[in-house]
């Protein structure tokens, strides 16, 4: 579950015993009478939390994976750096006596020798609920910011992903309100132990190689240069995996394919106005030898002449949302949380 991974991310990669202030034998043992008037230090939740440097460089890894991803320049790099280290960084740390406490009671329960009690899910539940509301708010406003750095054909293939994790978030939010009926699978808060511990990990190890298979099976093998032609092969993915993931039904289906045919050809008709100076602009960065102002400039340029292509594909994604209705919504995320 995506927001079981969120909360704890930090537990299971910091060290253990760094939220601990006072070690117990010291709290046990009276103060000199000279440094009585002393104040005393906060009293810190116990358990897992990592320090600055470490939330740092975690959140810096996590930025550069993302960056190695979609395949960013460096001044993307630099943005993507920041943005995640600021935005989650002050998130973490404000929530820190929420989300701490939070962290570590999930990590308690999943080492316990038998599952947890129906009345400890649903408590854990309902405190970790309005966290999340705050958790899925940072990440729609970052999810934004993220779109602004990127080039249109990166656009293009971040939306497919965003549309996944859409739905992941749907599934986190219908999973919290069932713990807080007490509706829960074991597996969802508890690891087992000795043979059904193995049998779990074998099953997990036999998923992921059946997603790579999917995965490299689905690879396109096509090594087209034209970058809007790349771009229309991301908006063909995009709606293949919209009905996939909806189970559209076959008017649904036409519905959404019609509004992709119709936006590819406005998308063409635009390439082939303008294909000159594409392919003019598309040379010059590519065997560009000047100062990096200039480069820049020139880039700036193509991505001007690629802008209406990327308007194009936000009326795509715009006209296909209200396509499938609430039960397809709701069977989607039932789907991917099973999957998971």
């Amino acid at each position: 579950m995506l927001f079981k991974l969120a909360l704890i991310l930090v537990a299971f990669i910091s060290p253990p015993g760094s939220g601990e202030s006072v070690p117990p034998e010291v709290k046990d043992t009276p103060a000199p009478a000279r440094r009585e008037t002393q104040a005393q230090p906060p009293t810190l939740p116990e358990g897992l939390w990592p320090s600055k440097k470490l939330m740092n460089l975690m959140l810096t890894r996590w930025a550069d994976q993302i960056s190695r991803k979609y395949d960013l320049e460096e001044n993307q790099r630099a943005k993507v750096r920041q943005a995640v280290v600021e935005r989650w960084g002050t998130f973490l740390n404000e929530n820190r006596s929420t989300i701490q406490p939070l962290a570590n009671e999930f990590v308690e329960m999943r080492m316990e020798l038998e599952p947890p009690a129906k009345e400890q899910v649903q408590a854990w539940a309902k405190r970790a609920m309005p966290v999340f509301g705050q958790f899925r708010q940072q990440v729609n406003q970052g999810t934004s910011e993220f779109r602004e750095i990127l080039n249109p054909l990166q656009r293009a293939e971040f939306e497919l992903e965003a549309l996944q994790f859409g739905v992941g978030m749907q599934v986190a939010e219908q999973k919290l309100k069932q713990w807080q009926k007490g509706e829960f699978e074991k597996y969802e808060f508890w690891e087992p132990t000795g043979a059904e511990r193995r049998q779990r990990r074998a099953e997990r190890r036999r998923r992921r190689m059946e997603q790579a298979r999917k995965t490299t099976e689905s690879a396109p093998q096509s090594q087209e240069t034209d970058q809007i032609a790349l771009e229309l092969k991301a908006w063909d993915k995009y709606v293949k995996e919209f009905i996939r993931i909806y189970k559209l039904d076959e008017g649904q289906r036409t519905a959404v394919l019609s509004v992709l045919s119709e936006l590819k050809g406005r998308a063409l008709a635009h390439r082939d106005r303008h294909r000159d100076d594409i392919v003019r602009l598309e040379r010059r960065i590519e065997t560009f030898t000047g100062a990096e102002e200039d480069l820049a400039d020139l880039k700036k340029q193509l991505t001007e002449l690629y802008g209406p292509i990327d308007d194009m594909f936000k009326e795509l994604r715009r006209r296909a949302e209200p396509i499938p209705t609430a039960t397809q919504r709701a069977e989607a995320g039932k789907q991917m949380a099973k999957d998971e």
